[in-house]
């Protein structure tokens, strides 16, 4: 009687934590599907279906251009070169690493907004979020967010880690990306 009680319990503790992770699965999904959704006229955004670019092609839209992993690998590095990163673009560009639950991210997202404009033939901005790029946050060892990475061709990748004001994002573009 007593094991028979004790296998039941077990039975709906199993049955619990199967609806849990199952509901947290879905909720997961759903916060993916509308952070897909609510791409606004701020951002390019490749679809996964578009994650196929053509070898260096380079947007000079002047905005912040969502990708995704294959996207990275394809228009700035790949993540397996025996030599190391080497970007694959002609024009300087930053790879903003964010997270959608991320505040500090989403305050680095405005500054980006803004400063894209600004920067339209002289640097690429794009944006890509680490919960979908887990090759990427190996490669780079990404622990904290925001991270920045700045890539410039026949240099190595250099990074700034947390929220950058304005004016700090200014002057580490002009001095990592546009100094000669």
């Amino acid at each position: 009687m007593i094991v028979k009680n004790v296998m039941k319990n077990f039975m709906l503790l199993l049955m619990a934590i199967l609806l849990t992770v199952a509901c947290g699965n879905s909720r997961v999904s759903n916060v993916e599907n509308a952070a897909a959704e609510d791409v606004t006229d701020d951002y390019a955004l490749l679809s996964e279906q578009e994650n196929t670019p053509k070898k260096n092609t380079e947007d000079f839209s002047g905005r912040v251009i969502v990708i995704y992993e294959e996207d990275f690998k394809t228009r700035i590095t790949a993540l397996n070169n025996p030599k190391g990163f080497q970007y694959l673009g002609q024009t300087p560009c930053i790879v903003d690493l964010y997270a959608d639950w991320c505040r500090p991210c989403t305050y680095l997202s405005h500054v980006l907004n803004e400063l894209a404009p600004d920067y339209k033939g002289k640097v690429i901005f794009y944006k890509l979020n680490i919960d979908k790029a887990p090759e990427v946050v190996d490669a780079f060892k990404v622990t904290n967010i925001p991270k920045i990475l700045y890539f410039k061709p026949h240099s190595e990748v250099v990074s700034t880690l947390g929220f950058l004001t304005k004016e700090e994002l200014i002057k580490a573009i002009d001095d990592i990306l546009l100094k000669p």
